[in-house]
């Protein structure tokens, strides 16, 4: 999927294609995490994309057995649309989105979002015996060059859309909620880990205790019906000085409010129920379960064993707490700065990952030790193996320097790729991955250069470049 981005910031015009996993290298103020809450920010709003058109042109031919047809490139110019109607509407939220308050740093920026034929295929492929909103029964969803059909799995009969007998209706209807449901195929939905994580973990809740009680103040007068007087007017201005003017971007409040959830969340009720249905092939079975074992990877082999958990408050909340073991229990404002950096994504993959998910890491690097920058990477590539895709923006040249050792230029046989694994830190072949899975730029300059050179690997010189050079001012000392 490629997207581009005019007029953001330093940036004049830059594309990326976004793969399972996306690298972006560059100096301080290159404008990489505009980028990175851009993407999240779009994939936030497409993967939620309602279709409000009812022009999927489908057709029947005499005779014919299947439920609904349509064109394959009506559908796509149809979807095309909406999108571009989502996409002029996060441009005019910008400023709310980036809490601007100048209101003129991204007064012209435009984005773009294109998908591949290929991309919108395997969307529809993956609705496969899934339920479409409004109907009953699952369907089989079939896609050739030209055309998508989607007749009810088994034969059976399927009620039309609320009783109506009107076939019109029915296939318009159906058009809307087929295009629904390929965007939220088509579309990951995101998460974002931002570089300030480390202090907002263990500040988060003073954040959050602040704006729930402007809130509760709010829902009081609403539900009491009280006139707005002068004393009621004076006590809302109290509150908000005592909360003062606390303005983060859209993707740091959205970090804020999922560590919140996860932690006040009922233990025993396991995953939240996500709002989409998980893309998987056809006959893939790979469970929810095993990306949240990823997890234990990372307590095993990157935090000695200490493991990050829940404990109850004297009050009857939760908080989250680092089990080290022999019965104790320590607070995550006294643990490690690795642990208060790694906890994030902890949280995100035992209670939140689904494959198709796109995870937003900005400086995975931060805290960490580089063999545990290393180590990051082969849990983030095992990652991407069971399909959530991963955007990191990073400074380190350990991580691009494995990155290489990561990314096979073929495809090895099993035992082979087993055999090459045990060169690795946590000697696991599914951390290795494929070329066509990855994409690597640089910016500068306001532009993206593309980092991926089909001889060499990923190319980095903008950090080898550095390491020589210090190395030559250490002879220029000492001549």
């Amino acid at each position: 999927m490629k997207f581009t981005f005019r007029n953001l910031g330093l940036i004049k015009k830059a594309e990326m294609e976004l793969k399972p996993l996306t690298v972006i290298i560059g100096p301080n103020n290159a404008n990489k995490t505009y980028i990175a809450y851009s993407i999240y920010g779009l994939m936030d709003c497409l993967s939620q994309l309602f279709s409000r058109r009812v022009f999927a042109r489908p057709f029947r031919e005499p005779g014919d057995s299947v439920y609904w047809k349509a064109s394959l490139q009506e559908l796509r110019l149809d979807l095309q649309l909406s999108v571009a109607t989502e996409l002029n509407s996060f441009e005019r939220d910008l400023p709310a989105f980036f809490q601007d308050s100048s209101g003129r740093l991204f007064a012209d920026t435009k984005y773009g979002v294109e998908f591949s034929q290929d991309e919108l295929k395997f969307a529809i492929t993956a609705l496969s015996g899934k339920p479409i909103v409004g109907f009953t029964g699952t369907y089989d969803a079939i896609v050739d060059e030209e055309t998508v059909t989607l007749s009810p799995v088994s034969g059976g009969k399927t009620l039309p859309f609320q009783g109506t007998s009107d076939e019109t209706f029915i296939d318009k209807r159906l058009g809307v909620e087929m295009l629904t449901s390929i965007s939220h195929e088509l579309f990951s939905r995101p998460y974002l880990l931002p570089a300030e994580r480390n202090a907002l973990v263990i500040t988060y809740k003073v954040l959050a205790n602040r704006r729930l009680k402007l809130m509760l103040d709010a829902q009081r007068r609403l539900f009491t019906g009280r006139k707005k007087t002068e004393e009621s007017t004076q006590r809302q201005l109290e509150i908000f000085r005592e909360a003062g003017e606390v303005r983060y971007p859209q993707p740091v409040e959205d970090f804020l409010e999922l560590l919140f959830e996860i932690e006040n969340s009922n233990p025993d009720e396991g995953k939240r129920e996500i709002r989409r249905t998980v893309r998987r092939p056809p006959g893939d079975s790979t469970p929810q379960s095993h990306i949240a074992t990823l997890a234990d990877e990372i307590e095993r082999n990157m935090q000695n064993g200490n493991k990050i958990g829940f404990r109850r408050t004297a009050l009857g909340g939760r908080e989250i707490m680092v089990d080290v073991g022999n019965d104790l229990n320590i607070d995550l404002y006294n643990a490690s700065s690795s642990i208060k950096q790694l906890t994030p994504l902890l949280l995100y993959l035992r209670h939140r990952a689904s494959p198709n998910d796109l995870i937003i890491i900005d400086e995975p690097e931060m805290n960490l030790h580089p063999e545990s920058q290393a180590k990051l990477l082969e849990i983030l590539a095992m990652l991407v193996n069971a399909r959530v895709k991963v955007l990191l923006t990073t400074h380190s040249p350990y991580i691009m320097a494995h990155l290489n050792n990561l990314v096979l230029l073929e495809e090895p046989k099993k035992t082979k790729r087993k055999r090459r694994a045990q060169s690795l830190y946590l000697q696991n072949p599914a951390a290795f991955l494929q070329m066509s899975a990855v994409s690597a730029y640089e910016m500068h300059d306001g532009e993206l250069h593309d980092l991926k050179d089909p001889d060499y690997g990923i190319r980095w010189d903008t950090f080898s470049d550095v390491s020589a050079e210090l190395q030559q001012i250490y002879f220029q000392i000492h001549e």
